[in-house]
C-alpha cells in the first residue's frame, strides 16, 4: 500500500511505519493511549483512530480530552477481548506499550483478541519486553517470564519477557514481517530518566488470511 506524503515525525518509529504502511483513510485500534502522543500523527495521516484502554482512569480522562475531535473514539476495554463500541475489520494496529505489561498469557489473549478485530492482512505493530532488558529478573516474580518492579514509577506493575524462541512461539499465528530486538526503544518515549537501558523487541505483524 502507498504511504501517505509528508507527515510531522513520529515520536515512536511503529507509529510512522504503520503510517507508512496503510492508506488515508484506513481505520486503525490502538491498544492503550498513553499520554495520547500518537494520534496527532496518526490523524494527520487522514486515519481514523478507535483507542481502548483498559484503565478507568486513563479512559475516563482520553475521552473528555478527544471528546468531539474528528476520526477519533475512545473506549474503556480489556485489550485480551470483551465488547467493545467498534466494529471489527480494523484496517491496521498499534502498541507501542499494552503489551509490554502482564503475563506472557495474557499478551497472548490480546494478540488473539486484536487478530479477531483485524481485516485479513491488516499490520499489527507493537512493542514485547525483552529478557536482555536489565528489569528481566529483578523485582518480584510471577512466574519465569514476569517479573514486578517493586519501586519506580511502575512498581506494583507486571511486565512480561520474551527471548527470541518465546517471541517466535507467541507469533506463530501471524505473518511477521518484522521481529527486531532495540535497546533503548520504546522507554524513552514514556518514562524519565533512566529508561535508555530498556530492551525491547518491536514486532511487525500481519494478520494471516484465514
Amino acid at each position: 500500500m502507498q504511504g501517505n506524503g509528508t507527515l510531522p515525525e513520529s515520536k515512536h518509529p511503529l507509529t510512522a511505519d504503520l503510517i507508512a504502511t496503510v492508506t488515508a483513510g484506513s481505520r486503525v485500534l490502538l491498544l492503550g493511549i498513553g499520554s495520547g502522543r500518537h494520534l496527532p500523527p496518526l490523524l494527520a495521516a487522514g486515519l481514523k483512530v478507535d483507542v481502548i484502554e483498559e484503565d478507568p482512569a486513563r479512559a475516563a480522562a482520553a475521552a473528555t480530552r478527544w471528546a468531539g475531535t474528528a476520526g477519533v473514539r475512545v473506549a474503556r476495554a480489556r485489550y485480551a477481548g470483551g465488547p467493545v463500541p467498534f466494529a471489527f475489520g480494523f484496517d491496521g494496529a498499534l502498541a507501542t506499550h499494552a503489551l509490554l505489561h502482564g503475563s506472557p498469557a495474557a499478551v497472548a489473549a490480546a494478540l488473539a483478541a486484536v487478530g479477531n478485530r483485524l481485516r485479513a492482512g491488516a499490520p499489527f505493530n507493537f512493542t514485547l519486553g525483552s529478557t536482555r532488558d536489565p528489569r528481566f529478573g529483578r523485582g518480584r516474580r510471577v512466574d519465569d517470564s514476569t517479573w514486578e518492579a517493586v519501586d519506580g514509577d511502575e512498581a506494583g506493575v507486571p511486565h512480561a519477557y520474551f527471548d527470541a524462541a518465546s517471541a517466535a512461539a507467541l507469533l506463530s499465528a501471524w505473518e511477521v514481517v518484522g521481529l527486531e530486538e532495540r535497546a533503548a526503544s520504546a522507554g524513552v518515549w514514556a518514562h524519565a530518566a533512566g529508561s535508555a537501558g530498556f530492551v525491547h523487541w518491536f514486532v511487525r505483524v500481519r494478520r494471516r488470511a484465514q
